[in-house]
């Protein structure tokens, strides 16, 4: 499997600070992941876009105050341009045939999500129970630490992935719960690397194993 993008939930709602949620310093990386976002469309780097697609009253919102409404502008991805490839769009509550069990190289995938775990969407879902993410090279970035990047990281990890995260290019809500999740990410086999070594490593076609920690 080549390499692959997983963008966590770069929404408006979570990193403009007038979003409904929004994430603590998840303005300040935007940059970095407005690079990556690029370098994969200009690399053709699949890429994957989990996100938030909520309802009225979704049960989630017991938890955590209302965000992320389908169909709201806090709903949309911050760089909803962005990586220039082309692009398909899952819905919370696709229908999934086994001829969707793929991924194609050079494309830009939008897995809508009811709940937490990018795998609840039923497109990723049946995927990940399909084998499709074992030995696969996955850049991790996104928000939140501690919520979202935190499950869907553990999720790949368990899915036998290799997991790369992205610590210049992620956010998390609470400090203290954010360093425990990087513990626990990285206890799960993650490895920690920069957003300028994951492009440098993409521009010269170098393996990820050389890249500094």
């Amino acid at each position: 499997m080549a390499l692959m993008f997983i963008d966590v939930d770069t929404q408006v709602d979570f990193v403009d600070p007038k979003g409904a949620l929004y994430v603590p310093d998840s303005r300040e990386i935007l940059a970095n992941i407005q690079r990556l976002l690029e370098v994969a469309g200009e690399r053709r780097v699949t890429t994957i876009s989990p996100m938030c697609a909520h309802v009225v009253n979704d049960p989630e919102f017991q938890q955590f105050p209302p965000h992320c409404i389908e169909g709201t502008p806090g709903q949309r991805r911050y760089f909803d341009e962005l990586p220039r490839l082309p692009r398909r769009i899952w819905a919370p509550d696709a229908v999934v045939s086994v001829s969707d069990l793929v991924i194609e190289l050079g494309h830009h995938y939008v897995a809508k999500k009811r709940t937490f775990p990018m795998f609840s969407n039923p497109w990723l879902g049946a995927l990940r129970d399909h084998g499709a993410f074992r030995a696969a090279d996955c850049v991790v970035f996104g928000v939140a630490t501690d919520v979202c990047v935190r499950i869907d990281v553990l999720d790949l990890c368990a899915a036998g992935a290799r997991v790369r995260l992205v610590p210049d290019a992620i956010a998390g809500i609470d400090e203290a719960d954010s360093k425990r999740a990087l513990q626990d990410m990285t206890a799960a086999g993650a490895r920690l690397v920069a957003t300028s070594d994951v492009i440098q490593s993409i521009e010269r076609g170098t393996r990820f194993e050389s890249v500094s920690r």
